[in-house]
């Protein structure tokens, strides 16, 4: 069970004993027997389906296999107020089981990672963000260490500023210490529990501390890392493996998932459309699922996921704003890991601290690419990042845009010698711009006087303050040459 879940756990009780109370974004699951089963348990087909009367939404999720003769069922509530499920299976102790739940609102609750046009977005508050994640470990590395995911949420989420984690999970969906499949003993093998509940932990925290959590499902098949020697891509043991997945992480809110990496060289575009049609029909709840595209390329491999995903080597900003130009109706994700890690054979596409924080600046101030980051310093990929040498560069973008990028903001360099983002309501403006010791703003458009602020990229947060700005051109000066961030406008921040 997880913590912060209320747990529910039912015979065959009369009605009303599987009534419960519970909280908008927050899961509910109860625990069903089912001793008559026979065959293959993780093939038993049982559903719970669930509506909201006021609003006629419904909501059905599939029940997974939790070891002997239990199966669970989850729902998280998207709407406030009175829900109504039933159950339905072939199996009769998991069949005709109904009850209500009663869900009380959170107004502050982050809900669902989505996306709003071409940004990042959460589906309960409607606020965006742009994913800036940093590479974590396999999980049988976290598996049962709820204190490490601690550890690690308090040096990359608060004390960095990272907004995330990156996990890979590959053949460990079967078994959570092969990441292989060649290490399987079965071609036809269930999904491992433990890796379930390795995700979950990591899965709760993070959203728990207001980030989110990005899977691979699979990786490159040259390494063996996908279903291709387990009865092939959406097969019998994949198509297990993904009403699995739907049915135990679907309720759980705070994750997207990418298909894996290298894909252009072992998965056609039809198999692709499979995968996300067979998933999406499975999942009670919307998830963000997409595909990493072809090396420097802004095609994909098929189109109608999620989100727009591409593996590109060093994008600057003008890069990352072709990005979000090519496919604006959808968030865009590049979705190579910047590393830095000092080893041979890939000096022409890893990082320096340098290049890492102005990465983070270049796809914020394009509109909002997410990335994954890592400072590996010849550390295996599967034990996640080391703590980065400048970690208050990473802060300061993080604290300076914590409540500065906004829904209706996009790119407006006409008004500057940098780059800048702006409302249309003319009233909030971000700018921009690299080794400067001056900035042009052109706010003469701006709704009455305004506050402005400055923040060096370079140093720890801290702003100067440069007063209330009239609608009119500036020049501002900069004390020193820097990377120079400017924000004008009244913005609110979270207390």
């Amino acid at each position: 069970m997880l913590v912060g879940m209320v747990l529910c756990v039912g015979g065959r009780a009369a009605g009303g004993a599987l009534d419960r109370q519970g909280k908008q974004w927050v899961p509910v699951e109860w625990s069903l027997r089912n001793p008559d089963w026979k065959g293959n348990p993780f093939d038993l087909a049982a559903t719970a389906a669930f509506s909201h009367a006021e609003s006629r939404e419904r909501i059905t999720t599939g029940m997974f296999h939790d070891g002997g003769d239990t199966w669970k069922f989850r729902f998280t509530g998207t709407r406030p107020g009175k829900w109504t499920f039933e159950t339905a299976s072939a199996a009769k102790a998991l069949d005709g089981r109904s009850g209500t739940v009663t869900v009380a609102p959170d107004p502050g609750g982050r809900g669902f990672v989505t996306g709003f046009g071409s940004k990042w977005g959460w589906s309960g508050t409607g606020e965006v963000f742009v994913p800036q994640l940093v590479m974590y470990k396999s999980p049988d590395l976290y598996h049962g260490k709820g204190d490490v995911v601690d550890r690690d949420i308090k040096t990359f989420l608060v004390e960095h500023g990272f907004n995330g984690f990156h996990t890979m999970v590959f053949c460990r969906w079967f078994d959570i210490h092969q990441e292989g499949a060649t290490g399987l003993g079965s071609k036809d093998p269930n999904p491992d529990p433990r890796t379930f509940e390795a995700l979950e932990l990591l899965i709760r925290k993070t959203h728990a501390a207001g980030g989110m959590v990005h899977i691979w499902a699979w990786g490159d098949e040259s390494r063996a890392q996908t279903p291709l020697r387990l009865g092939g891509k959406n097969g019998p043991a994949d198509r297990r493996l993904q009403r699995y997945i739907a049915a135990r992480l679907g309720p759980l809110p705070g994750w997207t998932m990418g298909y894996g990496y290298d894909l252009w060289e072992w998965v056609k575009p039809d198999e692709m459309r499979t995968w996300h049609a067979h998933m999406r029909r499975q999942l009670g709840w919307p998830h963000l699922l997409g595909g990493r595209a072809h090396k420097n390329r802004l095609s994909q491999i098929c189109e109608g996921l999620d989100y727009s995903g591409y593996e590109q080597h060093r994008p600057d900003y003008k890069k990352y704003c072709e990005t979000l130009d090519k496919r604006p109706s959808q968030p865009s994700f590049s979705e190579d890991r910047f590393r830095i890690r000092q080893a041979g054979g890939y000096a022409f596409k890893d990082y320096d601290m340098a290049m890492t924080r102005r990465g983070l600046w270049h796809s914020t101030l394009a509109g909002g690419v997410a990335n994954i980051w890592g400072r590996l310093d010849r550390q295996d990929s599967r034990l996640g990042s080391k703590p980065y040498a400048r970690p208050e560069w990473i802060k300061t973008w993080s604290l300076f845009f914590r409540n500065r990028f906004l829904k209706d903001m996009t790119r407006d360099n006409r008004l500057t010698d940098g780059a800048c983002l702006a409302r249309p309501t003319k009233a909030h403006y971000v700018f921009y711009k690299e080794d400067a010791d001056s900035i042009r703003m052109d706010l003469s458009k701006m709704a009455g006087p305004q506050p402005a602020v400055a923040v060096d990229a370079l140093k720890p947060y801290k702003e100067i303050d440069l007063g209330r700005l009239q609608p009119q051109k500036h020049t501002w000066k900069a004390p020193h040459k820097s990377d120079w961030a400017i924000a004008v406008g009244e913005f609110s921040f979270p207390q």
